[in-house]
């Protein structure tokens, strides 16, 4: 198991464990790095990624969950919408801007995320 994959179980478990809401810190990622997003009943998990301007990331969605609006994902700018197999990783990769967010969602909008650029 990749270390990736170690800090995503332990951060899934960790919010199992949790008994109260509580925004999440989001992720810090790095050149070329690959960002992995579990989609849950609560949606995405993280919901944000930091990353340096201009930075090339890719976003690893899993679902996890059948039941779920969370079926597929739409990245902002991208025209394609991304379908979301059950327990079938699907890599989107995205350049951040240089400034602000680059905003992804379910096509509903009702499960939302965002890449978070962040001085280096």
């Amino acid at each position: 198991m990749t270390s990736t994959h170690m800090r995503v179980t332990l951060i899934a478990m960790l919010l199992a464990a949790s008994c109260k809401q509580q925004a999440q810190p989001a992720r810090q990622s790095g050149a070329g790095d690959v960002a992995e997003i579990a989609v849950t009943e609560k949606g995405f998990e993280p919901d944000r990624i930091q990353t340096a301007p201009g930075q090339q990331v890719t976003l690893r969605f899993t679902r996890k969950v059948a039941p779920t609006c969370a079926d597929a994902v739409e990245v902002q700018g991208d025209p394609v919408r991304h379908m979301l197999p059950l327990n079938a990783p699907v890599d989107v990769k995205v350049t951040a801007p240089q400034s602000g967010q680059l905003a992804f969602a379910c096509p509903m909008n009702m499960y939302r995320g965002a890449i978070v650029v962040v001085a280096q």
